[in-house]
């Protein structure tokens, strides 16, 4: 979500208890349960740290982690790439049988577009870092350096070949706050179509997801189709927030078979939806709606997962409170505090993603 606008779909769910449990269950190939986390935070993740989380995310049956692989911590400075964390993150995800769905995005100060004013004041921190890159060229040898350095084939690859299999491009590309001054469907289609070509170049197995998409896409999602999009990704990725005590389910189905019906009218019928962020978080009062208990969230979790919903894997935003004891909305959307303690909602997502009738 990163400071997103909101995009949400309101969700009724019945009072069900959970129970505090040690839980443990395979994780198999076909794994459709996914979170979301900064595991590529140097400040929020130790070696130790990343360890603790992904034990977790397995015994949760947590197969897939969506996290940004962002350029301006590659290379914060023009010059050599550092890539220790995400080497690290990489590894580790690897020796515990988790899946990275890594974000190509967050352009370092040095190569953004961004207003020289707004440079000087921010640096590398956003919004400079979402603006578009000054040379398409440093884009793409950016690209080419991670994508082959994971691609597991043994060659300029990171310690222990660790292999990525999957790569987004951009986050929402459809929000001004990700795509300043505004959206414009042309410049993505441009960035998409020649990332999509690095990426296969480095890796012709790879699978290009779209960038995640802020609500079920439409007119966006028709445009990206309007300017010559669909060669240019395998999956794509919506994002759609649920409050936990409004309304009906049955909206976040409609909205993600809206989604699918465009896919269908271009001709796009076997390109699978994957809802890459839904979630909500326990702060007070979240975006100015009524506050939702962490059992409510928990509820509403094991509903999102249980139901059958057109969307072939679920992300969950996101996985580890990024700070404890803080009011901000986005620092308490995890299923864990920031200790590691567990909430309501990651017994709940034990529960459901280790049922034999669900995972």
């Amino acid at each position: 979500m990163w400071q997103k606008i909101l995009w949400w779909l309101p969700v009724l769910f019945l009072a069900s208890g959970f129970s505090s449990y040690q839980f443990a269950c395979e994780i198999d190939e076909g794994n459709r349960f996914g979170v979301v986390d900064h595991l590529t935070w140097r400040f929020l993740y130790s070696p130790e740290d990343l360890d603790h989380a992904l034990t977790m995310m397995t015994e949760a049956g947590i197969g897939w982690v969506r996290t940004n692989w962002s350029w301006k911590d590659f290379q914060p400075e023009e010059g050599d790439f550092i890539f220790e964390q995400f080497d690290t993150v990489a590894r580790l995800a690897s020796e515990h049988g988790v899946h990275l769905l890594p974000i190509l995005t967050a352009v370092p100060a040095w190569a953004s577009t961004a207003p020289a004013e707004l440079i000087a004041e921010r640096g590398n921190l956003s919004p400079v870092d979402r603006y578009r890159p000054r040379d398409i060229d440093e884009w793409l040898t950016y690209v080419r350096t991670v994508v082959e350095r994971y691609d597991g084939d043994g060659v300029d690859d990171a310690p222990d070949s660790p292999r990525i299999t999957h790569w987004e491009v951009w986050n929402e590309p459809n929000l001004a706050l990700f795509w300043p001054p505004e959206p414009d469907v042309k410049e993505y289609v441009e960035l998409l179509a020649v990332t999509y070509t690095e990426v296969m170049e480095a890796d012709p197995t790879a699978t290009v997801v779209l960038g995640g998409l802020s609500g079920p896409g439409g007119d966006y999602l028709q445009a990206v189709y309007d300017a010559g999009g669909a060669p240019y990704f395998d999956v794509v990725s919506v994002h759609l927030y649920i409050h936990p005590r409004l309304g009906s389910i049955q909206g976040l189905q409609d909205a993600l078979e809206s989604t699918r019906r465009i896919l269908d009218l271009n001709g796009d019928e076997d390109v699978p939806i994957w809802l890459t962020e839904t979630g909500w978080s326990d702060a007070e009062n979240a975006w100015g709606q009524p506050t939702a208990s962490q059992d409510e969230i928990a509820e509403m979790l094991a509903e999102v997962y249980r139901a059958p919903l057109e969307a072939e894997k679920i992300f969950w935003y996101n996985f580890r409170n990024i700070f404890d004891n803080s009011p901000d909305v986005e620092h308490n959307f995890g299923l864990i505090y920031n200790d590691f303690t567990p909430k309501p909602a990651y017994e709940a997502y034990a529960e459901v993603a280790c049922s034999p009738t669900t995972g």
